[in-house]
């Protein structure tokens, strides 16, 4: 199985540096993945961090990096849609940043694969921190290393969830390939008005649009850091 993960990062290069780190730490086993990340020239430190990782060989692992406008990125269906019509995976991981994975993730993908006569799925339950200071020492953490990081699996617990949303929308390839995301609302393809990350109601269209809440999937390994404020803040924390 080829798989692709599609993440947007603006300014949230902290969290995206646990994203990256987990596909170094535990690469993917029977299967094959594409990392791609959208950002934007001016956002150096993310540019640091991609630039850091384009050089870690990672058996199984491609990364792809695309550069857009500040006010593109921001509207993540146009880099959604850009790699949906491109991509040439079996099945393509819209993500978030503040996402990572371990080994169970990719051995049961690896092993099991994902069901070919469902357009859409998601995976539960997810692993999220226990509390929010808890991913921000996450986030402290990151700034102040370099390399690889982990965070500690003993601090998360499980949330369950109920349909394909946000960072959980794992859609099949020939659907994304006909379809894009959302390619053809004006609406989702328009660029923010603002450099910034707004709550979204985009991925409530795609499944309108795709006929689905999608399809739950007992996928284990996938975690999210969560957080008492944005990713690019460290919310006071110290080490």
């Amino acid at each position: 199985m080829h798989l692709e993960i599609v993440t947007h990062c603006f300014q949230y290069h902290t969290l995206l540096r646990y994203q990256l780190s987990s596909l170094v730490v535990w690469p993917p086993q029977g299967m094959a993945v594409t990392m791609t990340v959208f950002y934007t020239d001016d956002d150096k430190l993310t540019k640091k961090v991609l630039e850091w990782f384009g050089k870690q060989e990672v058996p199984g692992v491609r990364w792809q990096w695309h550069v857009q406008p500040v006010l593109e990125l921001c509207r993540r269906s146009i880099g959604r849609n850009l790699a949906a019509l491109k991509t040439k995976a079996d099945w393509v991981w819209f993500c978030d940043a503040d996402y990572w994975f371990d080994h169970q993730c990719w051995e049961m993908l690896g092993q099991q694969g994902l069901p070919e006569d469902k357009k859409l799925v998601f995976p539960f339950p997810i692993l999220i921190h226990r509390m929010h200071e808890l991913g921000d020492w996450c986030i402290a953490k990151a700034r102040l290393t370099e390399g690889l990081v982990t965070a500690d699996k003993a601090d998360f617990v499980p949330c369950k969830i109920g349909r394909a949303i946000g960072g959980m929308q794992i859609a099949r390839g020939d659907v994304c390939r006909e379809l894009g995301y959302l390619k053809d609302s004006r609406s989702a393809q328009a660029p923010q008005l603002e450099p910034r990350f707004f709550k979204t109601v985009e991925d409530k269209w795609f499944r309108h649009k795709l006929g689905t809440s999608g399809t739950g999937m007992r996928i284990p390994g996938v975690y999210r850091i969560r957080h008492s404020q944005a990713g690019h803040e460290t919310a006071g924390i110290t080490l």
